[in-house]
């Protein structure tokens, strides 16, 4: 259990001889460990820098002691606090580079994702968002393609309370789910690519082989997909 708190078997060996026999010389300690000489001075020398021993001088000789066990507490208190601190530069980090990643976006006119990966870093993204969304377009793609992984995306959204308005043409498999609200519309209102529009981002997907989806973060592009959105939306059907 010692080398829990950084110490070697050998350091753990001398540590608990001390232990047991109290305050002893250097030969005392080789005699009840049988040790090398050599190693015991070295490994003494390292439970004093570690703290874990302490030794006084007595008619020019060295005698060691352990210190006391409550030293381990010590350590996991000390280890405690500085994890502590830790999470709270953990958090620190994270914002700072959050901040970073959203100014290297904005300089970003559009993404191309390509492929099942592409696909989730997307979904993802939604998620990440957490902002009400809108689709249409859609042909019940997701499922098919990512079936387990929608399933978990569905419950993500739920959790942050994620709801979408979904447009849909007639006779298309339109995702059920709790936190979606759907329309449907007549097939000539057919678009070639399911296009999402969450927060100032405009993501549509190409169903080719494999999967090619553009991500355009523009504030005037998705108010425009909006308001296209919204003039469906009146015409459509539930």
């Amino acid at each position: 259990m010692l080398k829990e708190f950084g110490l070697t078997s050998t350091e753990e060996k001398v540590y608990l001889s001390l232990l047991n026999i109290g305050s002893s010389s250097a030969s005392e300690i080789i005699k009840k460990t049988q040790l090398y000489r050599t190693t015991v001075y070295d490994v003494l020398e390292r439970l004093i820098g570690k703290g874990f021993a302490s030794y006084i001088i007595q008619n020019k000789i060295k005698f060691y002691s352990a210190t006391s066990p409550s030293k381990f507490l010590d350590i996991a208190m000390e280890e405690k606090r500085m994890a502590g601190e830790k999470q709270k530069l953990a958090k620190e980090i994270f914002n700072k580079m959050k901040s970073i990643k959203k100014e290297s976006q904005a300089k970003s006119v559009a993404q191309i994702f390509v492929g099942i990966k592409g696909q989730k870093t997307i979904m993802n993204d939604i998620i990440e968002e957490a902002e009400d969304f809108i689709e249409f377009g859609s042909e019940g793609k997701f499922v098919e393609d990512l079936p387990a992984y929608t399933e978990q995306w569905a419950n993500m959204r739920i959790k942050k309370k994620i709801k979408a308005k979904i447009i849909v043409t007639e006779g298309s498999q339109a995702p059920m789910w709790e936190m979606n609200k759907i329309r449907f519309v007549p097939k000539e209102y057919q678009s070639p690519a399911s296009t999402f529009v969450y927060g100032d981002k405009v993501a549509m997907f190409i169903y080719e082989n494999p999967i090619t989806i553009i991500l355009i973060e523009s504030k005037k592009l998705a108010k425009s997909y909006r308001n296209y959105f919204d003039l469906l939306w009146k015409i459509a059907k539930d």
